[in-house]
């Protein structure tokens, strides 16, 4: 029995596929090893959003590969963009496969393994087959993820996903319902809903009206419907464009129980004028009193979001902007990156592009403004009790880490094993990027 070792990159739409591929090859008779050392097939799946991810691929390529090694494949958006020029710059490689064709590497493996080729690669864009063709998961864990939406219509100029994965798609709410109804029927406890644009989701309806046309569902009434299903104790959904967030989304948070009351709204910038180059559709200025409204309507909303510091031409006063912004939105968690150029994309090709030392500088200002704000909150939770689902073991003994429903990771000490499990948390502490507590 061939073995098989999964490395993912990049953003939990990853995450979620490298899982389908861990069901597919399973149902194919492979067996998921625990290294690399005794795997012989290594599947490395991709993130090409940032530079370091490409740098990291080769790295890791060179790195992991034993003599045991029969299978070197190289899926996602890395591969997608590169096509052809991959099997020139890793000559070590088999398979090329993009992000909408890993429904078809159990039979690319055998093709290899068997002699019939030696090299394969596969960019199309088949759409909906991977999640009409993908077995059901095996083994559901207590959070999972479903995919309701994929690709993207937007064309930031800074981002190649549109590029990578394809325009923008919407799965059948039937077909949504019937996954959320499994995954809750064999175990899982906490749904995320997951899509690169997730809130411009419009899917086919289960049912059509006798002499009406063919209906859509946006994120609004899929949230809804999910929300009803038995066993569903905690509901997610990510990630967000400011532009597509309606007064009626935020109405079905403060009006769900279930559906939490925290959302990742990502602004990249807090310059008007950065933002227009950016092409993301809103003002600094509208981005805020969304969030104004959101808290009008669900005052105990949180938010997180994203940053990009250093995209071409952002001068002093632009990166000031986007300071304000920080302090003014007062994140519960945040995420910061500097500007990479990406191959293909509109922004790699701007002038006046930022050097890599005002990057780093900047990036560090930023930091400590959202590190400021996010200990801000955590310490505003010391002395209350929190819903925790536990995820995974502390580095410490008998230590545990779960995510209340504002996505920050509690700590806590147990004897017993906390895997999976909901508790009341009383926290006691607060530092960084954490909060201790006991159970209540």
């Amino acid at each position: 029995m061939n073995t098989f070792y999964i490395k993912t990159y990049g953003c939990m739409m990853n995450v979620y596929d490298s899982n389908k591929i861990e069901d597919l090859l399973t149902n194919s008779g492979y067996l998921k090893s625990s290294n690399t050392q005794d795997a012989d097939i290594l599947i490395f799946y991709t993130c090409n959003v940032r530079e370091k991810a490409v740098h990291k691929l080769l790295s890791d390529i060179g790195r992991l590969k034993t003599q045991n090694t029969k299978i070197i494949a190289v899926g996602g958006c890395i591969a997608q963009s590169e096509g052809r020029q991959l099997f020139s710059k890793i000559p070590v490689v088999n398979i090329s496969f993009g992000p909408q064709t890993y429904h078809r590497l159990p039979q690319y493996i055998e093709e290899v393994l068997s002699g019939k080729r030696k090299r394969i690669i596969d960019g199309t864009f088949y759409k909906m087959d991977k999640f009409t063709e993908c077995p059901k998961k095996i083994n559901v864990n207590f959070s999972e993820h479903v995919a309701i939406q994929e690709g993207c219509d937007n064309y930031c100029t800074y981002c190649i996903v549109p590029y990578t994965r394809g325009r923008e798609y919407s799965r059948p709410v039937k077909d949504i319902l019937d996954e959320v109804k499994y995954l809750l029927d064999n175990g899982a406890e906490e749904i995320v809903l997951w899509g690169q644009n997730v809130n411009s989701y419009h899917g086919d309806a289960p049912y059509i009206t006798i002499g009406q046309p063919k209906a859509t569902w946006r994120i609004e009434r899929l949230l809804q419907e999910v929300a009803l299903l038995p066993g569903l104790r905690r509901l997610r959904y990510s990630t967000s464009h400011p532009k597509d967030f309606t007064l009626e989304l935020m109405k079905v948070h403060a009006e769900t129980p279930v559906l939490v009351p925290f959302t990742h709204i990502p602004v990249q910038s807090g310059s008007d004028k950065i933002l227009k180059q950016m092409n993301r559709g809103y003002t600094a200025t509208e981005y805020l009193a969304k969030l104004e409204k959101f808290r009008e309507i669900c005052p105990n909303i949180q938010f997180s979001s994203d940053f990009i510091v250093g995209f071409p031409g952002e001068t002093d006063e632009d990166f000031r902007d986007t300071i304000r912004l920080a302090k003014r939105a007062k994140y519960t968690i945040s995420f910061s990156f500097k500007y990479s150029p990406r191959s293909g994309t509109p922004a790699a090709k701007f002038p006046n592009q930022i050097s890599e030392i005002v990057k780093e500088q900047r990036l560090a200002v930023l930091q400590k403004v959202l590190i400021e704000e996010q200990k801000k909150f955590n310490m505003s939770l010391v002395g209350k009790i929190q819903e925790v689902l536990f995820h995974k073991v502390g580095k410490h003994a008998n230590q545990y880490i779960g995510k209340n429903v504002y996505n920050q990771s509690v700590v806590i000490k147990s004897k017993e094993n906390m895997i999976g499990e909901f508790k009341n948390v009383l926290i006691k502490s607060a530092e960084e990027n954490c909060v201790i507590g006991e159970i209540a």
